[in-house]
């Protein structure tokens, strides 16, 4: 069977199926700790963030010097908290047996 398709014809099927093609952007390598929450940190606040992940785990912080560290910023001091987002979805993926998720704010 022959699908004949004029020009018109053509330019309409383009239209229909371009929204449905999705170019991948590229991946960010730093983010905002606000912009990572939910898929990093499973939409916990960012005190629970800091108490329970951060500070339980201080290897993680950039400003302690340790290789393969991903977070700055962690207790403000006017700057806002970036998370490296390579080393960071490593390191949770490996770690997250560790955090207590269910772990409430004292």
């Amino acid at each position: 069977m022959e699908i004949m398709m004029d020009q018109n014809s053509l330019q309409e099927l383009a239209n229909l199926v371009a929204p449905l093609i999705k170019q991948d952007s590229p991946q960010q390598d730093w983010a905002k700790l606000a912009e990572v929450r939910d898929d990093l940190f499973a939409g916990k606040s960012p005190a629970w963030i800091r108490l329970y992940v951060f500070d339980a785990f201080p290897e993680v912080q950039i400003e302690n010097g340790q290789p393969q560290a991903w977070v700055k910023g962690v207790h403000g001091q006017g700057s806002v908290t970036k998370i490296y987002l390579p080393y960071a979805r490593k390191w949770m993926h490996e770690h997250h047996e560790q955090i207590d998720w269910t772990a409430r704010m004292p």
